[in-house]
């Protein structure tokens, strides 16, 4: 029986052009990536069986959108008789929910909707007659919604996740088998927005048939749904693209696993180590989050001439977390507190695979993602089911900081000025007025002043009238928080800072940032505000020995906010206001004292900004073997246990150490070559 497989398998290799079986890493320029289309056809975490489950008709756009004909106008231009099943609407648009009038700005946006209204049609069907239907629509402002031309729902409120049941004599309208469902919406000023989904209920329980007992059940049952997956996805997921620098050493695989589970598809997808000739396919995704470890065991098919493939594998949460090198006690406070889930379900893959000289290339995908999400004692429990699906196409080669990646960038930091021009440009109101003056904290000004931050750093001009008006606001406030502080003395040196000295300091024609030259007015704000930041130190500590800060004056820190205490220090020296000397080395033992002392043998190639300004980044600065050690968000180790490092509050050790050594490398003369010298090694 194996004969016939390995004939296969060497025609193949033939027919695509290698001698061998065309195994292989992928072809991705170096700090470049592949760019694909990504398309979610459905992604639905839904309840378990029950009466109260039903058949989804109509897709929201949160789970891959559904596709309808749509007209947008006038109100007065909308067809009277658009929601009669024979209207003609072959000339109307094709798009997706959700309908605004922003499809740049809006991360929910899909399809333009600018005018007064929205008229949308699309066609169902279903055999039987259900009992009820479920209308789930974000709507600003009223809703009308039809069945085979019949009104079954009318609202003339506004706003997100609101839920309609429709049953009874309405539903006399429903056809075995097409239906024609039309909705139509009116923006009366304010926010504008359109999405809808439906679901038909093919059986209601005897004490659910009333409509106030089945929305209140319909409402309990979305809310346990809901709380399933909020905690499980994010509002966030990274872009459908494949960095070159996730790859392993041989570019074969993605080195680091996903930590969500809507990207494990895509993470075994783009694994090339079983390459054309097909094999095993195993998968380790070690504490998933909220889901623990996670195992994938499968098989890739030998591809066909035309380079497809599939792959079918279970994915399955284990029954406990591996050790990894960590004690039990570790893995009760940090990691089995955090699991509260199991999931086991089936992965279905179909790529195809091109050949790229010696090298491979996954041209396109479809990924399905079926199984149960789980809870209880040994995940006996079923919390609900996930349904995902989705297909991928190559798109381009994005080569390092090339136009269009750089274009991207600059589009996104346009849309994000607009926003926060639109946010500040009346700083006395909403998320930012002035704290109520016996607040202890004053976060509504830091997050005026790291507004006016960004969009300094963001290139718009300092005479601009929302920067000025914001800064005018600024300077009028008592700001006593680290944070707020924290910021507001950044805010205020990015005002004065040169115009070109990040682009020098990339360059490599300057060394260290220049000084700036505030007004005697500001410099005096920023003195002020300095004294008030070094009041909010750890007081269990001796801040002239370790300086660690803490929201306000307290006994407690925590690395977050330190490195805003320290960011705000920084800023202020820069502006010249005076800070001893033992202050950043009393910051620097707090941070080389809160360093984890354990990790793992790492190797670093050091380069210097000039020498990648100049596109020579062969050319190595220096070589130095170290240890991979990061930071919590207190203490390296709590109870004689090591406590979990986290890549942010390792940032900001990080960030916090250099502040600490430019600005004694200043003072040199003062002899503490050997703290600079283990800042350096941290």
């Amino acid at each position: 029986m194996a004969e016939p497989r390995i004939l296969r398998t060497l025609l193949l290799a033939l027919l695509l052009g290698g001698a061998a079986l065309a195994q292989g890493g992928w072809d991705i320029p170096h700090r470049g990536a592949i760019v694909y289309d990504r398309k979610t056809i459905e992604f639905e975490v839904s309840q378990p069986p029950s009466p109260l489950v039903g058949d989804r008709l109509i897709t929201p756009a949160a789970d891959g959108g559904h596709e309808w004909r749509y007209l947008e106008g006038t109100q007065a231009a909308m067809p009277p008789l658009f929601a009669l099943p024979e209207f003609d609407d072959s000339g109307w648009e094709l798009g997706r929910g959700e309908f605004g009038p922003d499809t740049l700005g809006s991360a929910r946006t899909r399809s333009l909707w600018s005018s007064e209204a929205v008229c949308l049609r699309t066609h169902v069907r279903l055999a039987k007659k259900p009992k009820a239907l479920v209308f789930d629509v974000d709507h600003d402002d009223g809703i009308r919604i039809w069945l085979n031309g019949e009104l079954v729902l009318q609202n003339d409120g506004f706003g997100r996740g609101k839920r309609y049941v429709v049953a009874g004599s309405p539903l006399d309208h429903w056809r075995r088998e097409d239906n024609v469902v039309a909705a139509q919406c009116t923006n009366t000023g304010g926010a504008q927005y359109l999405d809808l989904a439906m679901t038909a209920l093919p059986s209601l329980p005897r004490e659910l048939r009333e409509q106030e007992a089945l929305q209140a059940a319909l409402d309990a049952n979305r809310a346990a749904t809901d709380k399933v997956r909020r905690e499980l996805f994010g509002d966030y997921r990274p872009p459908g693209l494949l960095l070159q620098g996730d790859l392993d050493e041989r570019g074969e695989y993605v080195r680091i696993a996903p930590a969500d589970l809507r990207d494990v598809a895509w993470w075994v997808a783009m694994d090339l180590r079983c390459g054309l000739s097909g094999g095993s396919v195993r998968g380790d995704l070690p504490r998933l989050f909220r889901l623990g470890d996670v195992e994938i065991k499968g098989r890739a098919d030998i591809a066909d001439e035309a380079g497809w493939q599939t792959i079918t594998a279970t994915v399955k949460t284990t029954g406990e977390p591996a050790k990894r090198g960590d004690s039990p006690r570790y893995i009760e406070r940090n990691v089995q507190r955090f699991i509260l889930y199991g999931f086991e379900g089936e992965l279905t893959i179909r790529r195809r695979l091109e050949r790229q000289g010696d090298r491979l290339r996954v041209a396109e995908f479809e990924t399905e993602l079926h199984g149960s999400i789980l809870r209880g004692k040994k995940w006996k429990e079923r919390a609900a089911n996930l349904d995902q699906r989705e297909s991928w196409k190559f798109a381009d080669v994005r080569y390092n900081q090339d136009a269009g990646f750089r274009a991207l960038v600059n589009t996104a930091i346009e849309r994000a000025v607009k926003h926060l021009r639109n946010q500040l440009k009346e700083p006395e109101k909403g998320d930012t007025q002035p704290n109520k003056p016996d607040a202890d904290r004053s976060y509504n000004s830091g997050k005026l002043a790291i507004g006016l931050l960004a969009l300094l750093k963001a290139g718009v001009p300092k005479d601009d009238p929302v920067v000025k008006k914001g800064f005018d606001e600024l300077r009028k406030r008592r700001i006593i928080d680290t944070y707020s502080l924290g910021n507001a003395l950044m805010a205020l040196s990015a005002l004065y800072a040169p115009r070109s000295e990040l682009s020098d300091l990339k360059a490599g024609v300057l060394s260290q940032p220049q000084k700036r030259k505030p007004t005697p007015e500001d410099l005096a704000l920023m003195t002020e505000w300095t004294n008030e930041l070094l009041g909010n130190f750890d007081s269990r500590v001796d801040p002239n020995q370790l300086l660690r800060f803490h929201y306000i004056g307290a006994g407690d820190y925590d690395n977050s906010v330190n490195q805003y205490g320290l960011l705000g220090l920084y800023s202020a020296f820069l502006c010249g206001v005076e800070i001893a000397p033992q202050v950043w080395e009393a910051a620097a033992n707090h941070l080389l004292a809160s360093q984890s002392p354990e990790g793992a043998k790492v190797s670093l190639e050091l380069v210097d900004y000039r020498s990648v300004a100049a596109g020579d980044e062969s050319r190595t600065g220096a070589k130095i073997a170290a240890r991979a050690l990061g930071w919590n968000y207190k203490d390296p180790k709590e109870g004689g246990e090591l406590t979990p490092t986290w890549g942010s509050m390792t940032c900001a050790g990080i960030t916090g150490l250099a502040i600490c050594q430019a600005a004694l490398q200043e003072q040199s003369k003062l002899g503490r070559a050997r703290l600079v010298s283990d800042m350096t090694r941290a």
